[in-house]
């Protein structure tokens, strides 16, 4: 049992994670969706979840390979948002703010109750609710299955210390029930079963009350249906990922780059956690990383797993740092999706193994050794939090729409990149500042002339001021770089559109009809057909 104090220091540091982060986001309560950055894909454009909670949108729910995923939970949460609220980004963004301050709370009140240190808890849930690293995953509405993820994993990590402590086969049902619910809302949740293993040793020390080899026998064995699950939602994720064309090649991208730039990601973002700077929405993917730098990363890496093995007497520096190696796996790049280096919103979870390790040890450092800087290193911790705090509110402000987000992301590249700069484009066109965004495709042209999506959009652009041969010329452009069906697509019928506005009917013809070799009921290449016949016959 608890006594009145301690229940009054739990209620006053609860109250606390709850205002920090209210404080710092509050201001997302009025951003918009982020529609050139998934949120149009999640909900805005999407019908299935615009409609709300039908029986229909929850059978698509559950079978849809939607955006490369299989997450039917993060489906049906943007779904009930639409039916409660339409498409109000303001409340979306609230559900969001709210799932990670309850994320805050759950990891307060797990910390507390497994180890039973108030303060050390408090201040890993404080950095965890604050923290700009987790801007991301709290500001962009299409990462609601991150919060949701991270939420279930949460809950079964609680529902599995009292099963440890307990036993019984219904508190292991509501594990599995539990995991099975994180694996729905994002597949990164399968490293759980692994951190569950972790968290046998500390803080659940169940290591000492099993014997010899019974002791490995036992935990890994009631692991195994968590093991199975997570192989399962792995299989699915693999096969939504291949569907939607997502996954990059080896020919691209060889292991040894995928290896190297996994290194360097991992030594990044420990970088990111220890000082948050320069964050950014996008950090281009590096096909050929410096090997110096890999190099010297996989030393990092390699000297701090030796370390925390070697410190023995001080458990959660291991099971803090193998929290953040092991919850990485999944998204470390081993399996490249997308163009994207790293991301921030991949660290949301793994970052708290990090602030475990640093917390607990510092904490410790000052018990044994100099007991009298207790208020000092509380006070400095705070001002850390402090900190966090103020950094988190000046990027809070860079979510507000997608100029400012991908404006933001140049910056802090600070370097050229094609992918920044087309994005910027994207964003500059949406707004309605078509000039500016030619400048930055035009750009993301020169630093790499051989994609087609800068052309396609150049073409874009000139063929909607009339400048029908310069759009000809870019579209000829695209269509010799691009390996994308619907990309091939989308120029053949608008380079057709063009030459049929200047008059090279024939040629339009031509377009219009290997864009129908290639999709035979693509109704704009059909209604190009209709046209460049009536043309043809009114010229004759």
């Amino acid at each position: 049992m608890q006594s009145p104090g301690q229940q009054r220091t739990q209620v006053a540091l609860g109250m606390l994670l709850v205002l920090a982060p209210l404080l710092v986001y509050v201001p997302v309560l009025h951003h918009d969706f982020l529609r050139l950055w998934d949120d149009d894909a999640y909900v805005t454009d999407n019908p299935h979840v615009r409609t709300g909670l039908t029986l229909s949108n929850v059978r698509w729910a559950f079978t849809s390979f939607e955006q490369s995923n299989w997450h039917p939970m993060a489906w049906l949460s943007h779904m009930l948002d639409c039916q409660l609220f339409g498409l109000n980004a303001g409340a979306q963004h609230l559900e969001n703010l709210l799932l990670h301050i309850a994320n805050g709370l759950l990891l307060f009140w797990l910390l507390w109750k497994a180890t039973g240190r108030a303060w050390r808890s408090f201040f890993v849930a404080l950095f965890f609710a604050v923290h700009p690293l987790n801007v991301e995953t709290v500001a962009w509405i299409a990462q609601r299955k991150s919060l949701l993820s991270a939420f279930f994993s949460l809950l079964a990590v609680g529902a599995y210390g009292w099963y440890a402590v307990r036993g019984g086969w219904k508190r292991y049902l509501l594990v599995v029930f539990l995991f099975a619910l994180a694996l729905m809302a994002k597949p990164m949740a399968v490293s759980l079963p692994l951190l569950l293993l972790l968290f046998d040793h500390w803080p659940l020390h169940r290591f000492p009350y099993l014997r010899g080899s019974r002791r490995w026998t036992k935990l890994v064995m009631e692991k195994l249906p968590l093991l199975a699950m997570g192989a399962v939602s792995s299989v699915m994720t693999e096969m939504a990922q291949r569907t939607g064309g997502s996954v990059m090649g080896l020919s691209l991208l060889p292991l040894s780059a995928r290896i190297a730039n996994a290194a360097i990601s991992y030594v990044a973002y420990i970088g990111e956690i220890l000082f948050p700077a320069r964050l950014a929405a996008y950090y281009p993917l590096q096909l050929s990383p410096p090997m110096g730098d890999a190099i010297a990363s996989a030393v990092i890496l390699i000297a701090v797993s030796a370390l925390a093995l070697y410190l023995r007497r001080f458990p959660y520096i291991a099971v803090g740092w193998f929290f953040f190696l092991i919850a990485l796996i999944p998204v470390i790049g081993i399996v490249q999706v997308g163009f994207q280096g790293r991301a921030d919103r991949y660290t949301y979870v793994p970052a708290i193994g990090l602030m475990i390790a640093l917390v607990w040890s510092t904490a410790d450092a000052v018990e044994r050794s100099m007991p009298t800087l207790r208020v000092a290193v509380t006070v400095g911790a705070i001002g850390v939090g402090i900190a966090f705090c103020i950094t988190t509110v000046q990027y809070v402000r860079e979510w507000q729409n997608s100029v400012t987000l991908f404006a933001h992301a140049r910056a802090a590249w600070g370097r050229p990149d094609m992918w920044l700069e087309q994005l910027y484009g994207n964003a500059l066109f949406s707004a309605g500042r078509v000039d500016e965004a030619l400048v930055h495709y035009q750009e993301s042209c020169a630093i790499e002339p051989r994609t087609e999506y800068c052309h396609y959009n150049i073409a874009h652009i000139f063929a909607g001021r009339g400048q029908f041969r310069e759009a000809i010329r870019e579209y000829d452009l695209a269509l010799r770089y691009t390996r994308n069906r619907d990309m091939a697509l989308l120029c053949l019928t608008e380079e057709a559109e063009a030459k049929l506005q200047i008059g090279d009917y024939p040629a339009a013809g031509d377009l219009a009809a290997q864009a129908l070799s290639i999709d035979p009921a693509n109704s704009a290449a059909q209604r190009l057909r209709q046209r460049i016949q009536e043309k043809t016959a009114g010229a004759n």
